[in-house]
């Protein structure tokens, strides 16, 4: 509890090797992996780790489809901390498309949407994406893109593991909306399903490295 708030981690974890896109650590002595004189300690070790930027609960940044869009380490860091409201898609249609109109009546139901919010887009497909039910999730469009960007949210996360869906008739229409609007956004958000409110406060903090579209980052509500 921190200060009458429960705190929900909304973050994937990363399990080194394994995944479509693994994420690989290799465990050496210090003085093997860098320049650094041996230490008389039998347990004092560095890793290396390769991977690609989108892994995991990761954010995408405006580089990622714009040259002088902003980079990880170009985003304010008022734009990554804030009021979040959570937007239940889930009792939408399987195979269904998610135009401006569906969003505004889940954010309707969700108390609406205040400029200046993270928007979380609550699918309920998150656990099954092993499953033949996870190609027939109900798909975001670049008109529900348009409809968060002019009511103003800054920063929005899906649970899913892309923004565009099965039948979203281009792989970049939601991508494009919103990092041309300068608004990055979060996939593969984890554990929504724990949180009870339709209104949460988020921090969602990546590492500020800058030339990097993307990255792994940790994000946390506290609700």
């Amino acid at each position: 509890m921190l200060e009458g708030r429960r705190i929900v981690d909304l973050t994937l974890p990363i399990i080194p090797g394994e995944g479509g896109r693994p994420f690989l650590i290799e465990r050496g002595r210090t003085e093997e992996l860098t320049v650094h004189p041996p230490v008389d300690h039998p347990w004092y070790i560095m890793h290396k780790v390769q991977t690609i930027s989108h892994i995991g609960t990761h954010i995408e940044a405006p580089y990622h489809c714009f040259p002088d869009g902003r980079d990880l380490g170009s985003i304010p860091l008022e734009q990554l901390i804030g009021d979040a409201v959570i937007l239940d898609l889930s009792a939408l249609k399987s195979d269904s498309l998610v135009g401006a109109a569906e969003m505004a009546e889940v954010a309707e139901r969700a108390g609406g949407v205040r400029r200046g919010d993270i928007a979380f887009l609550k699918t309920g497909y998150a656990e099954r994406r092993s499953s033949p039910e996870y190609e027939h999730r109900p798909s975001l469009t670049a008109q529900a893109m348009r409809y968060l960007v002019e009511v103003g949210v800054k920063l929005v996360g899906t649970d899913l593991s892309g923004l565009e869906g099965p039948l979203t008739p281009a792989h970049l229409d939601c991508h494009l909306v919103l990092l041309e609007a300068n608004i990055p956004f979060i996939e593969n958000v984890g554990n929504l399903a724990a949180l009870t409110k339709s209104r949460v406060f988020v921090c969602a903090l990546p590492i500020p490295v800058k030339g990097l579209d993307a990255f792994p980052l940790r994000v946390v509500a506290f609700e």
